[in-house]
């Protein structure tokens, strides 16, 4: 069970970012042209799991707890960390293991008891025994506070890239006051934040609607945008098409089907970016299940014998990008190296499998979630070329993701697909969990040398050596084929044009933070 809840909470952030689609609200007649704050409106496809930021599915539900919950740092636009709650932070000596914060004077939490180091602690305590897709990454550290500002943070093993945890995407770093603390069972509904805005249980209707209002406790309320804002639960993703165009919702998110019956829309903008490479995780490395999957020969070949612009076209169309590497273009880790080593070439990949010692080919059992349409259009593209190189797919579909989880833990398939994908981290958080021994996507806990040591270079790497280290650890990866990518899936934002500040930070997955919106 314990094993069954934690690969759940690993993998959530991942499902709900590419799965929730998201909707809009509404905003005051003449917003444009408003010189002081507008109500802004956005619509989700569900419902959040949990208002907890220890238990939040985040992904698009970061757009409930945003406006609620400060966090320590911030990712700005051109992707480097920004200030949040601690207006100084780093590392303290060369071995990436101790990290510092020092937070902002004057802090108050929204019910106006002062917010203390000793304060960050205890959030973070309660969070490290949290179910979110985070706590995992928390629970290894250990904290002390040096002075009543002042949090020093301790990891046991090297991490280069520490700060990250404490921006919203990771949750630990949204500290809840000591009255939530003291009622946990209250954070599920109430929001115990210092963040901009404070959740109006008198206005808002679970399941329905959450609204959000100006928190005049906050340090900052120069960054107040907004008289109010209402996140909507629209389950329908035409609906909220229909209400982005006629101007009762601010943004959604779209979906390959919908998008482009908004592009050129007056009043419209739409981005797109890939943000989840989709593909199969060869998960039985050291063929327990399926002896072929033990030679990285045929796992070489199975990354020959799949045309990945074709299955991306015909799967994503517009919105969607071949990738042969589990990273997109313009992440940290993406390798051109790896872009080039597996051109289509289903001889090279018949020649690969008689050498080793299947030319008449093998079979391999895979499971899925037919619960997203474009992963089933995608495996079963995958399916029929490599049938044209004598590799059988043996396909297990499951209708939601808890039959998904239930079948990968029988350890009866040999390979799995995440659906819809995952990816958009810094590569020391996006290969730890499918690729390294202690990973919880690593099933069969297979232990590579070569990958255990191109993630310990990383993870020691200081800034300068960081970038390169991000890449070799990728090309290790990619050049033992230990998983076959076929696309950069896009998260498509659609939006009311008159909305500023709607954008995805470099090398970011995730929109910046609605409570950086404007309407000026």
């Amino acid at each position: 069970m314990k094993r069954r809840t934690a690969l759940q909470a690993s993998i959530g952030v991942v499902v709900t970012l590419t799965l929730a689609a998201c909707g809009g609200g509404q905003t005051d007649s003449g917003s444009g042209g408003s010189a002081g704050p507008v109500n802004l409106t956005i619509a989700l496809s569900s419902a959040p799991n949990s208002l907890d930021p220890a238990q939040v599915a985040v992904g698009p539900f970061l757009n409930y707890m945003d406006p609620a919950y400060a966090t320590l740092l911030t990712r700005k636009p051109d992707g480097t960390l920004g200030a949040g709650l601690a207006d100084k932070w780093g590392y303290v000596g060369k071995k990436n293991t101790k990290f510092e914060l020092h937070l902002r004077k004057g802090l108050k939490f929204a019910d106006g008891t002062p917010l203390t180091a000793a304060d960050v602690v205890n959030s973070f305590t309660y969070f490290q025994k949290g179910s979110g897709p985070a706590a995992a990454w928390f629970r290894p550290l250990t904290f002390a506070t040096p002075d009543s500002s002042t949090v020093l943070i301790t990891s046991p093993t090297p991490n280069p890239d520490m700060g990250t945890l404490f921006t919203p995407p990771y949750m630990g770093g949204a500290i809840i006051s000591p009255a939530g603390l003291k009622a946990p069972k209250k954070l599920a509904s109430t929001t115990f934040g210092a963040g901009p805005y404070v959740y109006s249980a008198q206005q808002s209707v679970s399941g329905d609607h959450y609204v959000y209002v100006p928190n005049k406790n906050f340090y900052d309320q120069s960054a107040i945008h907004f008289k109010k804002i209402t996140v909507r639960v629209m389950p329908n993703v035409n609906s909220q098409v229909q209400a982005l165009k006629s101007g009762q919702i601010d943004l959604m998110y779209g979906t390959p089907d919908v998008a482009p019956t908004v592009k050129g829309t007056k009043g419209i903008t739409t981005l797109q970016k890939p943000t989840t490479w989709a593909g199969l995780f060869l998960l039985d490395r050291e063929g327990t299940v399926v002896k072929g999957l033990g030679d990285e020969r045929v796992r070489q070949a199975l990354n020959f014998a799949v045309d990945r612009s074709a299955i991306t076209k015909a799967v994503y169309g517009d919105y969607g990008t071949p990738v042969s590497q589990p990273q997109m273009p313009g992440y940290d880790g993406y390798s051109t190296a790896a872009a080039d080593m597996y051109p289509y070439d289903p001889a090279k990949a018949k020649k690969l499998l008689k050498e080793a010692g299947y030319a008449k080919g093998l079979t391999i059992p895979v499971n899925y979630g037919s619960f997203d349409p474009s992963t089933a259009k995608m495996v079963q593209a995958v399916q029929g070329q490599l049938a044209k190189v004598g590799v059988k797919l043996k396909l297990r579909a499951a209708t939601n993701f808890g039959g998904w989880i239930n079948d990968l833990l029988t350890k009866k398939y040999a390979a799995t697909v995440l659906s819809p994908g995952t990816g958009g981290e810094p590569n020391f958080y996006a290969q730890q969990p499918p690729f390294t021994k202690t990973g919880i996507m690593n099933l069969f806990g297979v232990a590579d040398p070569e990958v255990e040591a191109a993630y310990a270079r990383l993870a020691g790497s200081d800034p300068k050596s960081s970038v390169a280290a991000s890449k070799d650890l990728t090309d290790v990866i990619v050049r033992k084929a230990l998983a076959l990518p076929i696309s950069g899936t896009d998260t498509i934002a659609m939006y009311n044009s008159k909305l500023r500040g709607v954008k995805f930070p470099e090398g970011g997955a995730q929109l910046t933070s609605n409570t950086l919106w404007t309407t000026r």
